[in-house]
């Protein structure tokens, strides 16, 4: 059995985590850890879990094998730190951190204690996507050189993101790293160099931070890369994913009851027809995985690195916004 402490009991740990880890076999929750008693009860309370609002004791207790952080990005350090110090693995929500100096802290945290940090970031685990993934590297749309992701919603669903001290900052840190996660997944290559353009146009009364920006990458191999993310999309959410390749083209629009869309020069247009979870989120796999290779010890294809790489993509972003220049990712 594998016992799971969960640090956040918010709308994600309720509605995502908690429910997907609830169908792992051999997976038992055991605690979930919250600010408030109140908001820890209620998500514990459907899985038998036990209450705490003390990360530590949490942490400690010897049934726990994996800390699962789906908390405020403010928490993610100590909460992988204390996973660390007491020999637990950790998965983490995206983004890993606030900032590359938080997440090169946990990662050194985990090489130290001889555990595991996994990044939670769901979008290579989407059954579209993985769909998509399949017709890419079988030829069908040939040499991939240009990927682009939209990711909207209107408002963040809890106040603390408007806090850029608890939250890190806006929407880049915050949506833009699905789409650059999304770009990298299908471009295969590291992110050279980002030029960013963002603003505050619906949330200026609430945060500094922007809710809405466009990012254009450049792969090391050549791959041009666009991502819009926004917190100003009003009235509706989006979550498009284009793959364009010498020899066809990939559309993945998510919210949609087919999200796949695939045309290729030697098989024409093709609009499959949806298989098993094809319109999941891709949690219950990214968990799946998490699990399987905490007990096999095999290698994670989304491990604390893929985090760290993402934000030096993010802090890069936000220099190009501030130089107005296109900036390189630094490693």
């Amino acid at each position: 059995m594998t016992g799971v402490c969960v640090v956040g009991a918010g709308f994600w740990a309720r509605e995502m985590h908690l429910p997907a880890l609830a169908k792992i076999p051999g997976v038992k929750i055991v605690s979930v850890v919250a600010t408030s008693e109140e908001s820890a009860k209620v998500a514990a309370g459907p899985y038998g879990a036990r209450a705490f609002t003390d990360l530590e004791a949490a942490v400690a207790d010897p049934e726990v094998d994996v800390v699962d952080v789906v908390a405020p990005p403010d928490v993610h350090l100590p909460a992988v730190l204390a996973a660390a110090r007491h020999g637990r693995h950790a998965i983490c929500i995206k983004p890993l951190g606030r900032t590359v100096a938080e997440a090169d802290e946990m990662l050194a945290a985990v090489a130290a204690a001889g555990t595991r940090l996994f990044y939670a970031e769901n979008v290579p685990f989407i059954p579209a996507l993985q769909e998509a993934r399949k017709l890419v590297d079988s030829g069908q749309i040939g040499d991939v050189f240009r990927v682009k992701a939209c990711e909207g919603i209107g408002e963040p669903h809890s106040p603390w993101f408007f806090d850029p001290v608890r939250s890190g900052g806006g929407a880049i840190l915050d949506m833009a790293v699905h789409s650059i996660e999304f770009c990298r997944f299908f471009a295969g290559a590291p992110v050279a160099s980002v030029y960013a353009d963002a603003g505050t146009f619906r949330w200026a009364d609430r945060t500094t931070a922007e809710d809405t920006a466009v990012l254009t990458l450049r792969f090391a191999n050549g791959v041009i890369g666009q991502c819009e993310d926004s917190w100003s999309l009003a009235g509706a959410m989006d979550s498009r994913f284009e793959v364009y390749g010498t020899q066809g083209r990939v559309l993945v629009d998510n919210l949609h009851r087919q999200p796949l869309q695939a045309v290729s020069e030697s098989a024409g247009w093709s609009y499959p027809l949806p298989v098993p979870g094809l319109l999941a989120d891709g949690h219950l796999d990214m968990l799946t995985h998490f699990i399987d290779r905490i007990r096999d010890g095999a290698p994670s294809k989304s491990d604390g690195h893929v985090g760290r790489d993402v934000l030096a993509v993010v802090e890069a972003a936000l220099r190009s916004v501030a130089s107005g220049r296109r900036e390189e990712v630094a490693r």
